[in-house]
């Protein structure tokens, strides 16, 4: 077992010393702008990189869009305000994270987190389910508390690649063990300081405890069970554990994929030619 550093969070208090990110001030302009389309295009085209950022995100694979969009003002148009708010809340976290004092390789993790996404999105075509913008965000964002964490704490990459090494897939154990606090906590935390949707804030919170929202018969949300299993999903099919802790056994997903696919109403033989099917589709961008 990794050392348990020194600088513990207290019991009292376990988001002491937490720096989360501020929502920019680009995303309080458009929320003013109400209901005026056009307003809400000039504003984010104003900045050249972050438009060419959100067209690029629209036309992936992962919106599955018939034609390709080649302005702002067009996406607003045809997705909506909020679907395009939320991507350009996914770049500019990314932008804003940009600056952490971290030892993970950011790319890499990025890379990893659109992998999810893009997954996700296309999990949820594939099995006809109304959620794919949500599923993308949320494969996005659901991991963002661990460069949050490892900014904090210099032995953060040991402890997540022992957790991710659990036979019991309590992989938030032992980063509350040693730091007082988790990766899905701080995440939580990340996504209601930038008012994400209130589902998505959940699916953060709960993505490692799965099997105990699935069992929760008071739990009468079913978009919440729903994204957090394509969630589930989606990691396994792009081997997430491998690409963020070095492991290469989904200790996770062996514990929960019986409940997953129980909910999602899916064989294992079904759940095979789904994932042939996302790769099919998505081709080489995972």
């Amino acid at each position: 077992m990794p050392p348990v550093n020194s600088n513990n969070f207290s019991n009292d208090d376990p988001n002491s010393g937490i720096y989360i990110p501020p929502q920019p001030g680009l995303i309080e302009q458009i929320n003013d702008c109400g209901a005026d389309l056009e307003r809400i295009g000039d504003i984010i085209s104003v900045d050249p990189g972050i438009s060419a950022a959100v067209i690029k995100v629209v036309n992936s694979t992962a919106f599955g869009l018939v034609e390709k969009i080649s302005s702002i003002p067009q996406a607003v148009v045809m997705l909506g305000v909020e679907r395009v708010i939320s991507i350009l809340k996914t770049l500019l976290l990314r932008e804003s994270m940009s600056a952490l004092n971290t030892r993970l390789d950011m790319n890499l993790f990025w890379a990893s987190s659109l992998s999810v996404a893009t997954v996700a999105s296309t999990i949820c075509r594939q099995l006809n389910l109304a959620v794919a913008d949500e599923a993308y965000t949320l494969g996005l964002f659901h991991n963002c508390g661990i460069p949050i964490l490892a900014s904090k704490y210099e032995n953060y990459q040991e402890v997540i690649e022992f957790s991710y090494s659990r036979e019991d897939g309590r992989i938030t154990s032992e980063e509350f063990s040693n730091f007082g606090v988790h990766h899905a906590a701080a995440g939580y935390r990340v996504a209601r300081v930038w008012n994400l949707p209130k589902v998505i804030c959940l699916a953060v919170k709960n993505h490692h405890s799965v099997d105990r929202v699935l069992d929760d018969q008071s739990i009468e949300n079913p978009t919440l069970k729903t994204l957090l299993c394509v969630l589930k999903m989606a990691e396994d099919m792009v081997n997430l554990p491998e690409k963020l802790a070095q492991c290469d056994i989904d200790f996770e997903w062996q514990k929960i994929s019986a409940k997953v696919l129980e909910f999602t109403g899916l064989s294992e033989y079904d759940y095979e030619d789904l994932r042939d099917a996302v790769r099919f589709t998505i081709g080489n961008e995972v």
